[in-house]
Parts: C-alpha cells; sequence; structure tokens
C-alpha cells in the first residue's frame, strides 16, 4: 500500500470527524440541551485509542503502519453517519444536527474506495464495512460463485470460512482460509458415500454429464490432492513445501473454481 494512500485515508478520517459526521454517537450537546450541536471529539479520540493500540490519536502522524490505519477506517465507518443541519441557535451561532446513518456509509466507502482505486490496489472497503483483499479477478470471480449449499453444515462451513477468510487483509488469515478449501474440499470427496471414499468420488464426479469435460475434472482433483499433500497445506511434516506468497490467489483461484465445478455439477451451489 503506497504511504500516500495511507496518508489519503488518514486526511479523509480527519476530514469527516471535523465535519462532524461521527457526532452522531459523539455528540457535543448545544448548551441550552436541544439537540448535537458538534463532535465530542475528546470521547472520540478515547475511544479510537482504547480500541486501536498505538495509534496516540490525534497526536498521530509521524509513521502510518498499514493494520492500522485499517483498523481506523474500518472504525469510523462503522461509527459515521452523515450529518444535515437543522435550526439554527442564533445566541449559541450553531445549528442542530440530525444524522443519516445509511447515507454516510455509502458515501464513506465510495470515498474510501476511490482512493484505493486510484493507488491501484487489491483492497476494497466492502459492504460489511470491512477492508478485504479482493486479489486478482480470477479469483475474486471464483470466490464470488463459490456460495455452497451442500445439505452438509460442517461442508458449508469449511468452504464459507475459507471463501471469507481469504478475502481478508490479514495474510495469516488467508493462509488458513487455504487450509479451510482445502478440508473442505477432502470433505466432498466422502460426501456421496461416507463408507467408501473412492466410490464417492465416482458418484461426485458422475453428475458432470459430459465425458470429456469429467475427465477434465478427475485430473484436476487429482492434481489438487498431489499439491495439498506436496506442499504445506493439509500436513506440516517437515519436508513439505510452503506455497510462495506470491502463489496463494492462483492456488486459491484453482481450487475454488475445481469446487465451483463440483457442487455446481451436483446441484449443491446456492442460486
Amino acid at each position: 500500500m503506497p504511504d500516500e494512500t495511507l496518508q489519503g485515508l488518514e486526511s479523509l478520517v480527519r476530514r469527516r470527524i471535523d465535519n462532524h459526521w461521527l457526532a452522531g454517537e459523539f455528540g457535543d450537546q448545544c448548551p441550552d440541551g436541544y439537540g448535537v450541536a458538534g463532535t465530542d471529539h475528546r470521547a472520540l479520540g478515547d475511544e479510537i485509542n482504547a480500541l486501536i493500540p498505538g495509534i496516540d490519536w490525534p497526536g498521530w502522524a509521524t509513521s502510518r503502519d498499514q493494520d492500522t490505519v485499517f483498523d481506523l477506517v474500518e472504525y469510523v465507518a462503522a461509527h459515521i453517519a452523515y450529518p444535515s443541519q437543522g435550526h439554527f441557535h442564533d445566541y449559541f451561532r450553531h445549528h442542530e444536527l440530525s444524522f443519516d446513518q445509511a447515507e454516510g456509509q455509502r458515501r464513506f466507502r465510495e470515498d474510501v474506495n476511490r482512493l484505493f482505486a486510484r493507488a491501484g490496489t487489491v483492497f476494497e472497503l466492502a459492504p460489511s464495512l470491512r477492508i478485504e483483499r479482493r486479489g486478482a479477478p480470477e479469483t475474486q470471480h471464483a470466490l464470488d460463485d463459490l456460495r455452497p449449499s451442500t445439505g452438509d453444515a460442517t461442508l458449508d462451513n469449511l468452504i464459507e470460512a475459507g471463501r471469507r477468510g481469504y478475502l481478508s487483509r490479514r495474510p495469516e488469515e488467508r493462509e488458513t482460509a487455504v487450509e479451510k478449501l482445502w478440508d473442505a474440499f477432502e470433505r466432498l470427496k466422502t460426501i456421496d458415500d461416507p463408507a467408501d471414499k473412492k466410490r464417492s468420488v465416482t458418484v461426485l464426479l458422475s453428475h458432470i454429464a459430459d465425458r470429456a469435460w469429467r475427465e477434465v475434472i478427475e485430473a484436476e482433483m487429482r492434481s489438487m490432492t498431489s499439491l495439498g499433500n506436496s506442499f504445506r497445506i493439509r500436513h506440516s511434516e517437515v519436508g513439505k513445501h510452503e506455497v510462495p506468497t506470491k502463489a496463494l490467489d492462483y492456488v486459491t483461484a484453482r481450487m475454488a473454481n475445481l469446487l465451483v465445478q463440483l457442487l455446481g455439477a451436483s446441484g449443491r451451489l446456492s442460486q
């Protein structure tokens, strides 16, 4: 993440705070007691400092750690609301404020994602208000299609944990997510006949009507099984290879697409 982008995100947060977009939850009450007139910066700063260790808000300015900036953006996204001016108080020379949280969050997401896009990053502030690493387009499309409905809660949960975990901005969570996808693949190979794995795989493949394509998918299953056994995905013994960080998108896209093919052919994807 370019330092200029991190600086831009911090600047965006400061502007929104200065313009009272956080006053819906951290309101400075009008002295006459009839509404919110501004932001209680001290209360807001105390909570930011408590929840994001080391940020030293608002004095934080010398270094911008990516995870800390992302934590700040997610915190603001969860609490932001668009302020509108209401009744003007002549005596105190201010307006009463009202707030629209949905509109504030929509505008803030657009502003953040504009900065991400301008920098050419793989990150986005998702509708969940969490910053996600979308990865390469091929990986993104495969994970978007991977919406299981297998009737097996454990299998569905493994796939969903892998799918969602790989979108995490934290590298350690993405590595765990790959393991979850491989665990899901191994479970899927037993779902049609838990007592006989070989027969279960045959039944699973039989859902693919086109024989030539069935052979392609069968070969891919063997390849991905071998990859999972040779690299430190399913096993951690000495001698297992590490998947290079730059190859995680490639490996994940292959597994996600294989799962989509198998689940789709057997009617186990959500429509």
